[in-house]
């Protein structure tokens, strides 16, 4: 009786644990504050309890760093202070982007610069036809990639064609749309992430907005913000959600902070 007491708890336990752990990692998109620089928006991000962040090419470092922006002309010097930074700055650097090139060459310069930095995944939105490349220097350089998606802007806005896209690519080629901009463009966010997980999905991000498209807290708008994390919960791999809150005046923050809080109560439940 006590060893079968003695196994029920331990599974008890075991079932807790289990139910803990969650398949979802919470970043910030740098860009939510591009007025700022690199290491101004870590510490707002570590103030705002992010464990991790996305960077973004248009940011200048600040801090002690001589260079100049967080992007691919960045000397070997700077390179190396950054990655150490990055290492000991309390914040994960999950991911770098929107980037683009225009050729291989300018590909590769992209993929060293993530590399050099420590980062293990890209964001890009480039077209169509450059895929096969992108997959082929991901393999090579070991480096994930998802894709990112503007409201019509070119093909990627569309969920179906995201996703065979993806599907006809490599392991290190993810889908990585962004959730807010499928609703001008007509599309319902969670059924668009259905069809993506249905080939592969490691990272996106998770956009709520209001039916003008004007971004919103989190669980406040029409992006269906529970329905999306449910639909990636019983897929049952993990993501990185990234939040990005593009709308920059005095409630920024605040704003993102109500993110942040509505995210962690939604993992409680």
């Amino acid at each position: 009786m006590k060893k079968l007491i003695a196994t029920i708890g331990f599974l008890a336990t075991f079932a807790c644990m289990a139910a803990e752990k969650s398949p979802f990692t919470l970043a910030l998109q740098a860009y939510t504050f591009k007025d700022r620089t690199m290491v101004e928006t870590i510490e707002v991000a570590k103030r705002l309890g992010f464990s991790a962040i996305e960077l973004t090419p248009v940011q200048k470092l600040g801090g002690t760093f001589t260079g100049t922006c967080t992007h691919a002309g960045m000397s070997p010097e700077t390179r190396a202070a950054v990655r150490a930074y990055l290492a000991n700055c309390g914040v994960k650097a999950l991911s770098y982007g929107v980037v683009n090139a225009p050729d291989e060459a300018g590909w590769r310069k992209q993929f060293e610069f993530v590399r050099d930095l420590g980062i293990g995944m890209l964001l890009t939105e480039p077209p169509p036809g450059q895929l096969p490349l992108i997959d082929r220097l991901a393999q090579e350089y070991k480096i994930r990639v998802h894709i990112h998606n503007h409201a019509r802007t070119n093909p990627w806005w569309d969920p179906a064609f995201m996703a065979s896209k993806v599907a006809a690519c490599s392991e290190w080629i993810g889908a990585g749309a962004d959730t807010g901009h499928w609703v001008p463009a007509g599309v319902k966010p969670a059924e668009g992430i259905r069809q993506l997980a249905a080939s592969r999905i490691f990272a996106l991000h998770l956009v709520d907005v209001n039916a003008a498209g004007k971004p919103v807290p989190y669980g406040t708008g029409v992006g269906g913000i529970a329905e999306i994390l449910d639909t990636l919960k019983a897929k049952g791999e993990p993501v990185v959600v990234t939040l990005e809150y593009e709308q920059w005046d005095d409630f920024t923050e605040k704003n993102v902070r109500a993110c942040v809080d509505w995210f962690n109560a939604y993992l409680k439940q």
